[in-house]
């Protein structure tokens, strides 16, 4: 059983749902209880879309949700220990934590936050 995600996984699924300059990154479901687990995500942002692939704990695709980023709304990003990303997007809000161990993907993860941040307002 695989337990973690690796940049290929995210590489993997930016190819599959992005464009060419396309941002993907690892996220999860913000949650102040840890059980149930939380949802995990790979989230590929492009020009376009926002995409949400919802992993299973084999880290193999569970869901996609496409979202064109013009219904996308209210976008906050917070840090404190972790990044907290929230966002409305067809009537639903969805909150995302990134967590600071997303080791071997950093840059990854910082080019993702950087386009939500962009999206702010």
């Amino acid at each position: 059983m695989k337990l973690t995600i690796g940049k290929d996984d995210i590489e993997l699924v930016r190819g599959k749902y992005g464009a060419a300059n396309a941002v993907a990154g690892y996220l999860e479901e913000a949650k102040l209880i840890k059980f149930p687990l939380p949802k995990y995500y790979v989230v590929v942002i492009d020009d376009e879309n926002l995409t949400m692939v919802q992993m299973d704990m084999k880290f193999k695709e569970k869901s996609v949700e496409v979202f064109p980023l013009s219904s996308v709304s209210n976008v906050e990003v917070a840090s404190l220990m972790a990044t907290r990303i929230s966002f409305d997007a067809k009537g639903h809000t969805f909150k995302l934590l990134s967590r600071p161990v997303s080791v071997g993907f950093g840059e990854e993860q910082k080019q993702l936050l950087s386009r939500f941040e962009s999206m702010v307002g």
